[in-house]
């Protein structure tokens, strides 16, 4: 994911959010130049265009319609008005072409079903259709399926107007 998401091999400037101060709790030391801040991902209370990059990691596919539109619009704003500037999404996945992807993807909804507090998260998710709509163009897709959940990345610009 970092190679999509940068070309230098660390930012001098880097900001994370979350809305749950008991996981920002479990942040460690973090380098120089880099913090993280109590916020809403659908509203966060950083300047306009202040980012090259913004990555949203497990995140989307949590959210409703609704609330995954409004987080892509803050990426879009956050996002400077350069070719260079890009948005990294991670996702839950399961690749539904394959028979492997389709059984994942079967047991992975029904848990979410089952047992919505505790497997919820877990509900795949391909959000290329959500970052058309909120004025993103996907230029690169990898899947993860190496270790830990089945993942989906996308590289995306924001369409320039």
């Amino acid at each position: 994911m970092h190679a999509l998401a940068s070309r230098d091999p660390r930012p001098a400037v880097a900001i994370g959010v979350d809305r749950s101060a008991g996981m920002l709790a479990r942040v460690g030391e973090l380098p120089a130049g880099w913090s993280a801040k109590l916020a809403d991902a659908r509203d966060t209370p950083l300047e306009d265009a202040v980012a090259d990059v913004v990555v949203c990691s497990y995140l989307l596919h949590v959210l409703a319609a609704e609330d995954r539109a409004a987080v892509l619009a803050e990426a879009r704003r956050l996002l400077a008005p350069r070719p260079a500037s890009r948005l990294v999404i991670v996702t839950v996945w399961a690749d539904r072409r394959r028979l492997g992807g389709r059984l994942a993807d079967g047991m992975l909804r029904a848990l979410a079903r089952a047992r919505p507090a505790a497997w919820g998260a877990l509900a795949p998710l391909d959000p290329t259709d959500d970052l058309r709509a909120a004025g993103f163009t996907p230029a690169r897709r990898v899947v993860l399926p190496r270790g830990g959940y089945p993942s989906l990345v996308i590289l995306a610009h924001p369409r320039l107007s």
